[in-house]
């Protein structure tokens, strides 16, 4: 059993290092973690993780971990696990690869392939932000990812790589989103399909709009943050809440 948890944990760390594609990783407590690069100690030549948090911040903090520990199996109620594995369909937004260059750092490379329909299930969790306004910027992020998913299964008529519940949810949170935007956030509309639909970075709104950055950064947290409120709001008349459980 020794031999082949050691097998293994080599494998994943070549894994780590062939990486090219946006890489995000949930550690052995839940936690969601984005792995920035790869560092070389000039003296020893050992292998650093530079990783942040996920849901990114808007003002972000980098740590650093050893390879080694990133890679390491631990014990968890007396199972061996991977302290980090990888989510593989997850994607970065346009403007967290644009904060990434500004912090001075490379954003993945993408592997242009197409996703077969029955493929893994995706490993997006719905309705599991810690905040409404994270949970605001996770819906307006994950918009076109989530509005695909629909169509697909209109398309096909049965549910592809998504569970029946997170199916659920994803379908009500579309329909709270896209009524919102129609009523109550309809004078945000334009800037929400310029930003969230057709994917332009804040960068690229800002000049195309002659405006500058914190101009549209304060626009996008007025928007998230009206948002937000309205979840909440939801929530209370409907005696739930629709954010991570604390005790999980």
């Amino acid at each position: 059993m020794f031999e082949r948890a050691a097998f293994t944990k080599a494998l994943y760390s070549a894994k780590l290092s062939a990486e090219k594609s946006a890489p995000y990783y949930r550690r052995y407590d839940g936690k969601v973690v984005y792995v920035v690069s790869l560092a070389t100690d000039a003296d020893t030549g050992d292998e650093t993780v530079i990783w942040t948090p996920y849901p990114f911040a808007d003002v972000p903090k980098y740590y650093i971990s050893s390879k080694k520990s990133f890679c390491a199996f631990i014990e968890v109620n007396g199972e061996q696990k991977a302290k980090y594995k990888r989510l593989v369909n997850m994607k970065i937004s346009a403007e967290a690869v644009e904060r990434l260059t500004e912090d001075g750092f490379r954003g993945p490379i993408r592997k242009r392939q197409r996703l077969q329909p029955d493929e893994a299930y995706d490993s997006r969790e719905y309705q599991q932000s810690p905040t409404y306004y994270a949970y605001a910027k996770d819906l307006c992020e994950h918009y076109n990812f989530d509005r695909n998913k629909y169509r697909l299964y209109v398309k096909e008529k049965k549910l592809v790589a998504i569970t029946r519940s997170d199916f659920a949810k994803l379908k009500e949170d579309l329909q709270f989103l896209d009524s919102a935007l129609k009523t109550v956030l309809a004078l945000y509309q334009n800037y929400f399909r310029e930003r969230f639909v057709n994917g332009l970075s804040i960068r690229r709104y800002a000049e195309a709009h002659q405006l500058n950055r914190g101009s549209v950064d304060y626009l996008q947290k007025k928007l998230l943050t009206a948002l937000a409120q309205l979840l909440k709001e939801g929530d209370e008349a409907d005696g739930l809440c629709r954010l991570r459980s604390k005790t999980t």
